[in-house]
């Protein structure tokens, strides 16, 4: 439940008190009207007695009236949804945090978006570049690999069956020499050994790899 602020927590105990006195007003008329109606129902007329007091002997021949047990019923059903009111809580809606513009205003929520819609677009000219700074030095300028250190990504099947998202994750992670899939015996670190790399940047070498080892499942 978020944090209420000091006007929205009076307006909130306002409330409840209001909707207390109103239960409270209405439980008070509704046990007049139910004792005027019991007392009618035994043939007890409050003004009648008044003006025409019964002999002390026929009061004390009459047998003790008892109203019964429904205005206790009441009472407690008034009572509950007293305390139902009070305490039940109310469901919060569910929104996306706002997004801080450049201005410093808060922008309007949007929904979340999907794994579709934060796809990266990779940049192959640039990954050419970055792949020349990182991963040619053990996978060859050429990406015919290098003897006794990276593989040839040309005809690589491994790297032909991964999709980019997850051959970006496979470069992020890296593969030491002790994992069993690794067949060189020399360890890929994270990200070639380059952790400045971003994940745009990983996107743009494989979209450079692509370009002579595209995918195919």
């Amino acid at each position: 439940m978020p944090a209420l602020s000091p006007a929205q927590l009076l307006l909130l105990v306002g409330g409840v008190l209001l909707a207390t006195l109103i239960l409270g007003a209405l439980l008070a008329a509704l046990m007049v009207w139910l004792t005027r109606e019991v007392q009618a129902a035994y043939g007890q007329a409050p003004a009648a007695q008044a003006k025409a007091p019964a002999p002390a002997a026929e009061a004390a021949a009459a047998p003790s009236q008892r109203i019964g047990p429904w205005p206790f019923v009441i009472s407690g059903l008034a009572l509950l949804v007293v305390l139902a009111v009070i305490f039940y809580p109310m469901p919060q809606p569910q929104t996306a945090p706002p997004i801080a513009s450049s201005e410093g205003h808060s922008a309007v929520p949007t929904p979340l978006a999907t794994p579709a819609a934060v796809a990266l677009q990779g940049n192959p000219e640039k990954g050419k570049e970055l792949f020349a700074g990182t991963c040619a030095s053990c996978h060859g300028p050429d990406a015919k690999g290098l003897p006794g250190l990276g593989k040839d990504l040309t005809t690589s099947v491994f790297v032909k069956q991964q999709t980019d998202a997850q051959l970006l994750e496979f470069i992020k992670k890296g593969r030491p020499a002790t994992d069993p899939a690794n067949t060189t015996g020399v360890d890929m670190p994270p990200k070639g050994g380059n952790p400045a790399l971003t994940d745009q940047d990983l996107a743009d070498i494989i979209a450079f790899i692509r370009t002579f080892n595209p995918h195919q499942p």
